[in-house]
């Protein structure tokens, strides 16, 4: 079995079609479809079905897909260890981000990363916790942020960086806009925006709320943070989000206010794999982050 076939295969059941998958990967067809038959050969198994000129996976070859994508990662990525160990100034990091993470953190840390070595790149993806944990685990990433930081375990290694209050937005005409600080028993009977169920940030505000006896009452969830600050800009409701996102994002429409409940805080750091050893980049990545928050306690 040769890389070139487990390349071919994924864009062919991908785009479902023989030519179209030549055309994008810049080979001819006939070759294409000789690597194809080839490696059904070597395996003693179809992989597709071939419905006129469309290229179905069977279900044998859904499994083989989904190992194969795992195996050409693994490949690519050990090229790129063995590049990158000549210099580990150059070379490509994954980073995953929360959908909820500070927006004016990250820009400060890649700004000051690249002044030192500006060779390296990146790519980022976002998701939830738990989606972002996910790919890390499977070699989609090499390093996530996350936040909260979840504790370690058999998979994972954490570094937690600094904690993050979470702040109340309300409108600007809400009865509470005025106030400095509230405590979440004053908002017992209000009506809420919150990020959705599968991210960590809801379940830290609805979990504390149920601790103190307080059942919330959710009208709206949304991923975005723009769309949650203008639904409280419109009226609809109020919400709790971390106060680095608000900074210097309040839309004219709402107010920020302290809340006095210390356990609405949350940790914000990274995670990396124990499946495998890091990358001379990725390691002057980690090491470059553990270094900038430390010495940026602050932030």
């Amino acid at each position: 079995m040769e890389l070139r076939q487990l390349k071919y295969f994924i864009e062919v059941a991908r785009v479902e079609h023989m030519t179209q998958a030549s055309e994008n990967l810049h080979v001819a067809q006939s070759a294409v479809s000789r690597q194809i038959t080839k490696l059904e050969e070597e395996l003693g198994i179809k992989l597709f079905d071939r419905i006129g000129r469309n290229m179905q996976l069977t279900a044998v070859g859904q499994d083989f897909l989904r190992q194969a994508k795992i195996g050409l990662q693994e490949l690519q990525k050990a090229q790129a260890i063995v590049e990158e160990y000549a210099d580990p100034t150059i070379g490509e990091i994954r980073v995953g981000l929360p959908n909820s993470i500070a927006t004016k953190v990250l820009p400060a840390v890649i700004s000051a990363f690249r002044e030192k070595y500006p060779q390296i790149t990146y790519r980022f993806m976002e998701g939830s916790n738990r989606d972002l944990k996910q790919m890390l685990v499977t070699g989609a990433l090499d390093i996530t942020f996350l936040s909260p930081v979840p504790e370690e375990d058999d998979e994972i290694m954490p570094h937690r960086f600094f904690d993050e209050k979470l702040k109340l937005i309300v409108p600007s005409g809400h009865r509470l806009a005025g106030k400095h600080s509230v405590a979440l028993a004053d908002l017992a009977n209000e009506k809420f925006i919150l990020y959705p169920q599968d991210f960590d940030l809801y379940h830290l505000v609805e979990d504390t709320a149920r601790m103190k006896g307080i059942e919330l009452e959710t009208i709206f969830q949304s991923r975005d943070f723009h769309t949650i600050q203008g639904l409280v800009g419109a009226g609809l409701g109020i919400s709790i989000l971390p106060e680095m996102i608000l900074d210097g994002a309040i839309f004219k429409e709402t107010r920020s206010i302290a809340l006095m409940d210390q356990e609405l805080r949350r940790s914000v750091g990274i995670i990396t794999t124990k499946r495998r050893n890091m990358s001379p980049s990725e390691t002057l990545f980690r090491d470059f982050l553990l270094g900038y928050f430390d010495s940026n306690k602050s932030i």
